[in-house]
């Protein structure tokens, strides 16, 4: 009875850890992912910011979308611990 509490516990605990690892897998994914965007989404808005044309409301688009990644980036740092 004790000994099969003992191997469930140590399965499960098992069982955790990979569900662990493969969480922050995937943050680290995620991460990256998001840093990448981040690059194209500040490059894109220094090129609308030096062009003449009207492009406002991609630009506004822009500026909302760095302002999710920055929170995705924070997010994932901190469960991963960054």
């Amino acid at each position: 009875m004790i000994d099969d509490l003992k191997d469930r516990s140590r399965r499960q605990l098992g069982e955790l850890a990979v569900m662990q690892h493969r969480i922050n897998e995937s943050e680290k994914l995620i991460l990256k992912r998001a840093e990448t965007r981040l690059d194209e989404v500040n490059a894109r808005i220094q090129q609308i910011r030096s062009s003449s044309l009207d492009q406002s409301q991609e630009y506004m688009n822009l500026i909302k979308e760095r302002g999710l990644l920055h929170m995705i980036i924070a997010q994932a740092k901190a469960s991963i611990r960054i």
